[in-house]
Order: C-alpha cells, then sequence, then structure tokens
C-alpha cells in the first residue's frame, strides 16, 4: 500500500475523481454546474429537506428562548430525558432538538437555493433567445406532422394574403415576425411570449423563501411564552436590550362563554427609557424597531415581595401562574432568587377550583435550594401578612393578571414576502397566460397561394380547440379552403 502511494505521488497524477474527469474531458467546474442543474439532485435535496422537516415536527424542539441559554438548555434537556432515554445525547450532538437552525438544516436549503439559482440562470439565456430571436424558417416536414395544423387556398397573390395573414394573427392578439426566403415567406407569430419565464419566476420564489426562512432562522427568534403581569417589567432578551411592561389588561366574552376580545397597555423600554406605548390587541400588534409583540394569551398573576433579614428589597413583581399542577386544580408560577440560591413556587387554586391545602384567597410558597428536590420550607400566606422561608421574609401582595405574548424578530419577513409575490406572480403567467406560437407559410399557388398553419403544444388540452378558432378566422382572412386537418398519432 505504501509503495502504490508513493509512486502515485511521484507520478505527479491528480487524485482519481480529477484524473476521471479528464480523462472523460469534464473540467471540475462544469461537473458542479451539472450537478447543480441536475433535476435528480435537486429532487433528492427536496426529499432530504422533507426528511428533516419530519424529523423536526415528530421530535421535541428545544424552544428560542431555551436555546440561547446553556443552563436553560441543560434543564430542558433533563426534562425531555425521560421521552428519549439514551438516544437523548445522540440527538442533541446531531442538532435534531433545533433542527430548522440545524447545520443540516441550512446547508440543504442553500445547496437547493444554488441549484435553483444555477438552474434559473441557464434557461433564461434560452428563453431570452426563444423570446426574442425566433427560429423562423421550419421544415416542410414540420408543417406536414404538427398535431394542429391547416392548410389554406387562396385566390390572393403572396404579399396580399400575408397582409390579410398578419391582420387575422393581431386580431387574435398574436404577435408577427415575418421572414422572406425567396418566393416563401415564412411567419412566426406569438402569444404571451414572455409567459414562459414564470417558470424562471416560480424557481427565484422559492429561492427568496428559502433564503428569508433561513436568515429568520439565523438572526431571528420567536418567544411563544412571555407572560408579564400587570404593573410589572420583564425583559424581552435575545440581545434585543428591550423590557415590557403591562400597565392594564382587558378582557370582554360572548354571552356563551368563549372570550370576545382582550387587549394590554404595553410599555417598551430600552436603557430602562420608555420608547413606545401602545394598545396591544389580537391582529393588532406593537411593532418597534423589528420586533413584534403579539398579543396571544392570559391568564391569573400574584405580586410577591421578597426580603432579606435586615429589610433589603430582593423581589418585588408579579409572578405569572402559568403552569397547571398534576392534579390540575392549581395554577403554578415560578421565580429565582439567584443570590441566595432559591428556587421559589407560588401555587394557588385554579379558577372555579378549591384545594382544601389553600384557603380561598391565599397562594402557597414552595422554596427550594438550586439543584435539590427538597423543600427548604412550605407555608400558605395571606395577603398583606409576610413569613420567613429559608432566612427570606416573603409577602403576598395581591393578585393580578398577566399578558402573555408572542415576542418575534422575523428579519426575512420582507424577503419572503417579496418570494410569495413573485410566485404568485409566476404561477398567473404559466397558468392564466400561456405561451402560443404558430408558424404559417406562404407560397405562390397556381392561382394564387397557398398558406400553411401549424403549431405544436402537446401540454395543454385546450389549445386544440382554440388552434380550430384561430385557423377559422385565419381562412376567412385569407381565403377559401379545405377543411382543417387534425394530426393523430401516426401524424405525431
Amino acid at each position: 500500500m505504501s509503495s502504490t502511494v508513493s509512486t502515485a505521488s511521484r507520478s505527479g497524477r491528480p487524485p482519481r475523481p480529477a484524473r476521471e474527469l479528464r480523462r472523460a474531458g469534464v473540467a471540475p467546474h462544469a461537473w458542479i454546474l451539472r450537478k447543480l442543474t441536475s433535476m435528480r439532485v435537486a429532487l433528492m435535496l427536496l426529499l432530504v429537506l422533507g426528511l428533516l422537516t419530519l424529523v423536526g415536527t415528530l421530535l421535541s424542539q428545544a424552544p428560542a428562548a431555551v436555546r440561547g441559554n446553556p443552563a436553560a438548555y441543560a434543564e430542558w434537556l433533563e426534562a425531555v430525558r425521560p421521552k428519549y432515554g439514551g438516544w437523548t445525547e445522540v440527538l442533541d450532538i446531531l442538532g435534531l432538538f433545533s433542527v430548522f437552525s440545524s447545520v443540516w438544516f441550512k446547508g440543504t436549503l442553500l445547496l437547493l437555493s444554488a441549484s435553483l439559482i444555477t438552474c434559473s440562470l441557464r434557461r433564461s439565456a434560452g428563453l431570452w433567445r426563444t423570446a426574442t430571436r425566433p427560429r423562423m424558417v421550419m421544415t416542410e416536414a414540420f408543417f406536414e406532422r404538427a398535431p394542429q395544423r391547416a392548410k389554406i387556398t387562396s385566390e390572393k397573390d403572396p404579399a396580399v394574403a400575408l397582409a390579410a395573414l398578419r391582420s387575422a394573427f393581431r386580431k387574435n392578439y398574436f404577435r408577427v415576425s415575418v421572414k422572406r426566403d425567396g418566393e416563401r415567406v415564412h411567419v412566426c407569430a406569438d402569444r404571451f411570449r414572455w409567459a414562459p419565464f414564470g417558470r424562471i419566476f416560480i424557481h427565484l420564489s422559492f429561492v427568496l423563501i428559502l433564503v428569508g426562512a433561513l436568515i429568520t432562522a439565523t438572526s431571528g427568534f420567536r418567544d411563544e411564552s412571555v407572560a408579564v403581569p400587570v404593573g410589572s417589567r420583564v425583559n424581552v432578551g435575545h440581545g434585543t436590550g428591550l423590557a415590557v411592561e403591562a400597565k392594564s389588561f382587558a378582557d370582554s366574552y360572548y354571552p356563551s362563554g368563549p372570550p370576545r376580545s382582550y387587549e394590554s397597555r404595553l410599555v417598551l423600554y430600552k436603557g430602562g427609557v420608555p420608547v413606545k406605548t401602545q394598545d396591544d390587541r389580537v391582529n393588532h400588534p406593537v411593532r418597534y424597531d423589528g420586533i413584534t409583540f403579539y398579543q396571544s394569551f392570559f391568564g391569573p398573576a400574584v405580586v410577591m415581595q421578597a426580603r432579606t433579614a435586615t429589610g433589603r428589597v430582593l423581589f418585588n413583581q408579579g409572578v405569572a401562574l402559568l403552569y397547571v399542577s398534576q392534579n390540575e386544580k392549581d395554577r403554578v408560577g415560578r421565580f429565582l432568587l439567584p443570590q441566595q440560591g432559591l428556587s421559589v413556587f407560588v401555587v394557588s387554586p385554579a379558577s372555579g377550583e378549591v384545594d382544601p391545602r389553600i384557603p380561598v384567597g391565599d397562594t402557597q410558597l414552595e422554596v427550594y435550594r438550586s439543584g435539590s428536590n427538597t423543600p427548604v420550607g412550605i407555608q400558605t400566606l395571606s395577603p398583606g401578612k409576610p413569613a420567613s422561608i429559608g432566612g427570606v421574609g416573603f409577602t403576598f401582595v395581591r393578585e393580578r393578571e398577566f399578558t402573555g405574548l408572542i415576542v418575534a424578530q422575523d428579519p426575512g419577513s420582507t424577503i419572503v414576502w417579496i418570494g410569495s409575490a413573485l410566485l404568485v406572480l409566476g404561477l398567473f403567467m404559466v397558468f392564466l397566460f400561456p405561451h402560443r406560437r404558430v408558424r404559417a407559410v406562404i407560397c405562390p399557388g397556381p392561382g394564387g397561394s397557398e398558406v400553411a398553419v401549424a403549431a405544436i403544444e402537446r401540454h395543454h388540452a385546450g389549445f386544440a380547440a382554440q388552434f380550430e378558432r384561430l385557423a377559422a378566422d385565419l381562412r376567412r382572412s385569407v381565403g377559401p379552403g379545405p377543411a382543417t386537418k387534425k394530426g393523430g398519432r401516426a401524424d405525431a
């Protein structure tokens, strides 16, 4: 083995794949270009993209707010470990808990985009030539075997027949090009000649949509669980430097019970300075500096205070009761006291439920040391009456509501909208304004002129009837002749 390698290196021959490409007369860059424009490669990339999307749908995906926080992500992994067991680390290493921001998903999107762009550029040159410099001279075999064809005998001389033919084509909204070849006159009539570019628009629209999605996945975020108690201020995070405060919350209901509307009065802060105040309603979000705050949900909250033994305030704001207990009778919230290494759970009976452990109007605290499952203390608090747990004084101030927000930054949305508009335009061009090209040749005849008209269109079933009507118009304009003859399988 070593002698073979040394001999190959001394001979100066390139590696085997490059040698094979050169032996076949194909340059490496041409091979890459051919692969990028291959339909098989594009289909394989689409299949990989579909499989990754399926994996991202079936597997639990780490929330955006968790992925950027190593401690929170580790805690999230522990929460899903019972579901995936020993596969948890493998799935984590492969990035399958964040498929849509993984290198696999992004790489496939980039390759597919490169394939679509390359294919579109190569096809554009041919479509441009077809639209602007069509082939004018067609063989006699074309007019004899075309699926749609007609022959017209006219008493008019070729010049008059050409004028009549041109007028009839223009009456049917065809653009007419003429080329003379001796006594023969060749005519190319086009309708919607730019319509084939709709396919290019469709390809490019997919590229724009994919690029927009990739930009959002790379530099955007979507946090669907931002709970802001009324009267409290919550940091948005994600490097935005923003905080949001809920000044008020109002909701109304239909007589049958479902919520009719709910809205929040939000104040946005940046660097501690208020920068925007606006009501946030369903379908009327608050937007600031590329970040959108959607009104999404609401629920109960409690205002808590925590002080040291010397009276220093450690915590003084609302706690959203986001979670439901296992018995579904209680609502649960949580806040941290990092300096004391404490995690505090707040438990209150859910609306319409009775918990014998917690009197009506009271709330219960469960205090834990960080990393421990054994509570430091559990105690029920009445409004305004402080209690000491773990060396910290806690006071249940009052009940409030919280407003639930979806906070999202979607920097690729404009590109996605442009791509969507381009997709609609391309579909309109391809399906509503299909390109039609009809050929004709005028030859001198015994009593005037002989006109042959033909077209090839196998993909649109309705074109045969359109050609019949066009041939009838041409016959009336140019002169009488035999009935239109339709081609069959043998003719084609």
